[in-house]
């Protein structure tokens, strides 16, 4: 779980958590490719806008280290949009979802066998 508003990250770790989940919270996208360089992850849950690298170039950077990680991205912002067509023009294709993120709404999507062309 990345998200630079750590009230957001640690309460969503939590919520995790407490449903079977192993979740770890990183603020920044170099900490988060670090925490994957460790945990190894099947799922990432990024916000789009944060610290340094955003969320697309986090994912794009997890996915190569973790070709068959599935990458969730989040925002609450229109200007993303941009960044997410750049991502596809270069081959890049993440689920998108938008923020405010209801828990019961996340936890649907996170049992949800990934889309066609990505591995669980």
């Amino acid at each position: 779980m990345v998200d630079d508003e750590s009230t957001i990250a640690d309460t969503l770790v939590e919520i995790l958590n407490g449903e079977g989940f192993d979740a770890v919270a990183a603020s920044t996208g170099l900490d988060a490719i670090a925490v994957a360089q460790k945990v190894r992850p099947h799922i990432v849950l990024s916000d789009v806008v944060i610290p340094g690298l955003d969320g697309v170039e986090t994912g794009i950077r997890i996915r190569t280290l973790f070709p068959d990680c599935r990458i969730i991205l989040f925002s609450g912002q229109a200007a993303t949009l941009d960044l997410l067509k750049a991502a596809r023009e270069r081959g890049h294709d993440f689920e998108i979802l938008v923020k405010p993120i209801k828990p019961e709404v996340l936890l649907s999507i996170l049992r949800q066998r990934p889309p066609s062309g990505q591995a669980d």
